[in-house]
């Protein structure tokens, strides 16, 4: 079975991030909804409180098949805030592990310097902090490993296009038409 690392930070996009995990979760690949806060509920940028799954010191790992940053403000300044988390990043990039973002969140792997030489979006307005990147203006963008995504109305198209990584085009396609979206 796959397994997704969802990191959640105070002030994240409550739409993106549960839309991409359940839609992961309906194709049976297992995800985590982390912490980086070291509190067991998240409070996103719309002042609703999720129950995460673990704390960011709880796990090693090292059985991780994507690593997820779900966007939103101030969400995404504060995932950029967590040392021990950029650090992961840029260790599981170095792996050749799969990452994704979406909304403003990008901006982290573009400051961390992991979208050098790749095509990437964003939400409008964070082109600049995609350091590196080409950027462009699809709803997802998958080149390489890495995978960004525009925003929470690109949220579907993000959790469709990662269930297609992880397990098949087959799945992506069921899963879409299970909830009425092809």
């Amino acid at each position: 079975m796959k397994k997704v690392y969802a990191f959640f930070a105070t002030g994240y996009e409550e739409v993106e991030a549960l839309t991409v995990v359940d839609l992961l979760r309906r194709a049976g690949v297992e995800v985590n909804m982390v912490s980086v806060t070291g509190e067991a509920t998240v409070v996103g940028s719309h002042n609703i409180g999720i129950n995460m799954d673990s704390k960011f010191d709880d796990n090693n790992y090292d059985d991780g098949d994507l690593f997820f940053l779900p966007g939103g403000m101030p969400g995404t300044t504060n995932l950029l805030a967590c040392e021990k988390l950029c650090q992961l990043l840029v260790k599981k990039n170095n792996e050749g592990k799969r990452l994704a973002a979406v909304c403003a969140a990008p901006s982290v792997f573009g400051q961390l310097g992991l979208l050098k030489g790749k095509k990437a979006t964003s939400y409008p307005g964070f082109e600049e902090k995609l350091i590196g990147a080409t950027y462009v203006t699809d709803s997802v963008v998958t080149d390489g490993v890495i995978t960004t995504s525009r925003g929470m109305g690109t949220s579907i198209d993000l959790g469709l296009e990662l269930i297609s990584l992880l397990c098949d085009e087959e799945t992506a396609k069921s899963i879409g038409k299970g909830i009425i979206y092809l």
